[in-house]
């Protein structure tokens, strides 16, 4: 687990702790709070709210609902077992390993899969990934000989963890084990269609750990007398990453859990794999997951892909604003007029803090709460910055699931004490208190006041009604894209939420004009495989100015949206399959499109463009991109070849 004290000296020793910490948070998973050990303060055992410390609206008494979680059942693999031979097959050797990993990594990247244990039906498509191991202890004698044959044959072959019996197939002579590598290089090649977009040092050399923090790192394999240089290498210079040609087929073998990696980082479960805390470009996984995407497109003349941005543009952009202190209330409406005037709609988190604690409330009146009705009636979608705005959300109780408004009465004595808050009466009052003054506007999405969440929080938001969240950064989650959720934070059991990564926030200080131009560049190096980007920006003059010069720059290449938009765009997305089927002597794509969707694009096979497509209503055609202004259903796509 992080060690708290020692990471925020690190990054804010400059700042007086106490003043500046209340203010931001930029990471998650923190076990007891060193932030208050630093103090050795005392607090009385109890704290009764008083009268004059608590705003309460006549005749308003809510959510009757009670807050239960939803049952944990473990992810079985068969969900993902069917589909057709256009899809990249895992073959899974371990079905206890983090195959789940891989497939919300695919699926956030678009690459349609099928998962299966049995070798024979792997080796019917054309790209096949052996997970998480290649042995003789893990595969039979009969599936390691057809692997074998596999890439000689015209397949491509990606193995995980090689660690014996094909070895010559992937072209190296042993696998040394290894806890010290903390990095991945990317080698540059700019003739290898699989590693030449690689251009920015930190796409090029990707974190697996703080050398200078820990001993020792995730397990990893290298790859000793490759016969082909190593498409990456750890910082020994040993490979990470081997590549083997044969005819028409290719061998990579990657010496590392991509799994296990993937969890550990939509988990946030790593121990400072992160090279900074926020606003900054850290793409470990998406690198692993381009490197996929490539290897399939390069291989399967059938492949097809799910576009990561509405209408494939080149970047989501979804800006919002934490309405976590008076004055910024105050302000929210009439910079919703000037966004408005920019033809931007944006997402306001509100902290419903109807509580004088340490830090005055956001809601004194029954009168405050008509400026959240017209934030909506301006088109703006307001979402919960939870109650108290506690920087120990997640080291709360879980609570009763009953907690209601004006009973729950969480009070922050200070950073390091906060008295009778518990993780359902943050969740469940703060959604009560929006929905009921804006009946109509139905909060899809929490995000914790300083980006720490408890362990039962994915679970915990099913709980309480919503279904997305922006509760980390993307820095601690080594993503920039979107992924789905699990239970617990753990590795076997997905629930039906989603976890959209802040990228920019600027309750980091110091904020001045100056960030705009930092935002941009990294949105830039985002929009370069359609990332999104989740902006946090103070609702004031710098802020509206920094709003400002940052859409003029992006300008039409990026989709705008709320977080409510494009929650619900990417839960429908998730659910998207496509298959190729052949009829007639035609190729036939099958778009599966169980929920309506605005601007889905499919990317279809290289060298093919549609002849006719039946379903799926009014579309576009851009060479082999195919752009659907509302989807629904099954949509047939005949192609030329």
């Amino acid at each position: 687990m992080f060690e708290r004290t020692i990471y925020f000296i690190r990054y804010f020793r400059n700042f007086f702790i106490l003043s500046f910490l209340f203010l931001f948070g930029c990471s998650s998973d923190r076990q007891g709070d060193e932030i208050g050990a630093l103090k050795n303060t005392s607090y009385p055992e109890i704290y009764e709210v008083r009268k004059n410390e608590i705003f309460v609206s006549s005749g308003v008494r809510g959510p009757e609902d009670k807050s239960v979680f939803p049952p944990r059942i473990a992810t079985p693999w068969q969900k993902y077992s069917s589909g057709s031979s256009n899809r990249m097959a895992i073959l899974v050797t371990d079905t206890t390993a983090s195959w789940l990993g891989v497939a919300h990594g695919l699926k956030s990247i678009g690459v349609p899969f099928v998962i299966t244990t049995d070798y024979r039906k792997a080796l019917e498509h054309q790209v096949v990934m052996v997970y998480p191991v290649i042995s003789g202890a893990a595969l039979s004698p009969d599936a390691l000989q057809a692997l074998a044959a596999f890439p000689r044959n015209g397949g491509t072959l990606i193995g995980i963890q090689v660690l014996g019996a094909l070895n010559e197939v992937f072209g190296f002579d042993e696998a040394i084990p290894s806890k010290q590598h903390f990095e991945i290089n990317i080698k540059p090649d700019s003739f290898n269609i699989l590693n030449k977009e690689f251009t920015d040092p930190k796409e090029m050399r990707i974190s697996l750990g703080n050398k200078e923090r820990f001993k020792e790192t995730i397990g990893t394999y290298s790859y000793s007398k490759t016969q082909l240089p190593a498409i990456a290498t750890y910082e020994d210079k040993s490979t990470a990453i081997s590549q083997r040609f044969y005819e028409s087929g290719k061998a990579y073998a990657f010496g590392f859990d991509i799994g296990f990696l993937i969890l550990k980082a939509h988990n946030n479960r790593h121990e400072d794999f992160n090279r900074s805390p926020i606003n900054d470009f850290e793409p470990t996984v998406d690198v692993i997951l381009r490197l996929l995407k490539n290897i399939y497109l390069d291989s399967d003349r059938d492949a097809t892909t799910v576009c990561t941005v509405p209408y494939n543009k080149s970047l989501s952009v979804c800006i919002t604003h934490n309405i976590n202190f008076r004055k910024a209330l105050d302000e929210a409406v009439d910079f919703a007029r000037e966004e408005k005037k920019l033809g931007i709609h944006s997402t306001y988190f509100i902290q419903t803090k109807y509580i004088r604690d340490r830090s005055a409330s956001v809601f004194n009146t029954n009168e405050d709460f008509n400026k959240l009705r017209e934030l909506f009636a301006l088109g703006m979608d307001l979402q919960s910055n939870s109650v108290s705005g506690s920087p120990l959300f997640d080291q709360f109780e879980q609570g009763s699931g009953q907690e209601v408004y004006p009973d729950y009465r969480p009070y922050v004595m200070a950073w390091d004490k906060t008295y009778k808050g518990t993780v359902f009466g943050e969740m469940r009052v703060s959604r009560f208190i929006i929905d009921h003054f804006v009946p109509v506007n139905n909060s899809m999405c929490f995000r914790s006041s300083h980006l720490y969440t408890p362990f039962t929080y994915p679970q915990s938001l099913l709980a309480t009604g919503y279904r997305f969240s922006s509760s980390v950064s993307a820095n601690g989650s080594l993503t920039h894209l979107p992924f789905q959720m699990n239970y617990n934070r753990e590795y076997d059991s997905e629930v039906e939420a989603f976890e959209f990564p802040m990228t920019d926030d600027d309750e980091i200080p110091p904020y001045t004009f100056d960030r705009a131009a930092s935002a941009i560049r990294l949105a830039k190096k985002i929009s370069r495989y359609g990332g999104c980007f989740i902006g946090q920006v103070h609702p004031n003059s710098i802020g509206l100015k920094v709003e400002k010069a940052f859409i003029a720059k992006m300008g039409d290449n990026a989709w705008y949206g709320t977080i409510r938009d494009f929650g619900l765009w990417w839960a429908a997305r998730n659910e998207v399959t496509i298959d190729i089927s052949k009829e007639g002597g035609r190729r036939v794509v099958i778009v599966n499109v169980p929920k309506r969707m605005e601007g889905l694009a499919i990317m279809l096979p290289i060298r093919s463009t549609p002849v006719s497509v039946e379903g799926g209503g009014k579309y576009s055609v851009d060479g082999k991109l195919i752009i659907f202004e509302l989807a629904e259903g099954v949509i047939r796509i005949a192609l030329d070849n």
